[in-house]
Protein backbone atom coordinates (compact mmCIF):
# COMPACT_ATOMS: atom_id res chain seq x y z
CA UNK A 1 0.00 0.00 0.00
CA UNK A 2 0.92 3.57 -0.76
CA UNK A 3 1.11 6.11 1.93
CA UNK A 4 -0.58 9.43 1.08
CA UNK A 5 1.20 12.68 1.01
CA UNK A 6 -0.31 15.73 2.57
CA UNK A 7 0.93 19.13 1.28
CA UNK A 8 0.95 21.15 3.57
CA UNK A 9 0.87 24.42 1.37
CA UNK A 10 -2.59 23.41 0.47
CA UNK A 11 -3.43 22.53 4.34
CA UNK A 12 -2.49 26.14 5.20
CA UNK A 13 -4.23 27.80 2.45
CA UNK A 14 -7.50 25.76 3.71
CA UNK A 15 -7.03 26.59 6.68
CA UNK A 16 -7.04 30.42 6.15
CA UNK A 17 -10.03 30.02 3.58
CA UNK A 18 -11.51 28.27 6.46
CA UNK A 19 -10.70 30.80 9.10
CA UNK A 20 -12.13 33.96 7.03
CA UNK A 21 -15.08 32.22 5.51
CA UNK A 22 -15.99 31.30 9.21
CA UNK A 23 -15.30 34.85 10.67
CA UNK A 24 -17.63 36.52 8.17
CA UNK A 25 -19.97 34.08 8.65
CA UNK A 26 -20.02 34.45 12.51
CA UNK A 27 -19.74 38.31 11.98
CA UNK A 28 -21.96 38.76 9.04
CA UNK A 29 -19.58 41.45 8.00
CA UNK A 30 -16.85 41.70 5.22
CA UNK A 31 -13.81 44.77 5.48
CA UNK A 32 -11.90 45.46 2.44
CA UNK A 33 -9.29 47.81 4.40
CA UNK A 34 -8.37 47.12 8.20
CA UNK A 35 -6.21 50.17 7.77
CA UNK A 36 -8.51 53.19 7.16
CA UNK A 37 -12.27 52.25 7.73
CA UNK A 38 -14.91 54.97 6.76
CA UNK A 39 -17.94 54.13 4.48
CA UNK A 40 -19.02 51.99 1.86
CA UNK A 41 -15.59 49.82 2.97
CA UNK A 42 -17.46 47.06 4.17
CA UNK A 43 -20.34 44.51 2.97
CA UNK A 44 -22.79 43.03 4.92
CA UNK A 45 -25.95 40.90 4.33
CA UNK A 46 -26.84 38.26 1.66
CA UNK A 47 -23.32 39.40 -0.26
CA UNK A 48 -21.37 38.38 3.10
CA UNK A 49 -23.06 35.39 3.78
CA UNK A 50 -22.09 34.63 0.02
CA UNK A 51 -18.68 35.33 0.06
CA UNK A 52 -18.37 33.38 3.84
CA UNK A 53 -20.03 30.30 2.43
CA UNK A 54 -17.56 30.35 -0.94
CA UNK A 55 -14.44 30.63 1.36
CA UNK A 56 -15.57 27.76 3.57
CA UNK A 57 -16.34 25.57 -0.05
CA UNK A 58 -12.66 26.64 -0.92
CA UNK A 59 -11.00 25.88 2.74
CA UNK A 60 -12.80 22.34 2.44
CA UNK A 61 -11.56 21.69 -1.48
CA UNK A 62 -8.35 22.65 -0.42
CA UNK A 63 -7.97 20.57 2.47
CA UNK A 64 -9.51 17.33 0.11
CA UNK A 65 -6.93 18.10 -2.17
CA UNK A 66 -4.04 18.25 0.02
CA UNK A 67 -4.53 14.79 0.35
CA UNK A 68 -4.62 13.51 -3.09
Amino acid sequence: MRRRRTDMGLVLVGLLLLGVGGYVLVTGEIWFSRTAVTEYQSMSGPGALAVGVAFVVLGLYFLYQSRR
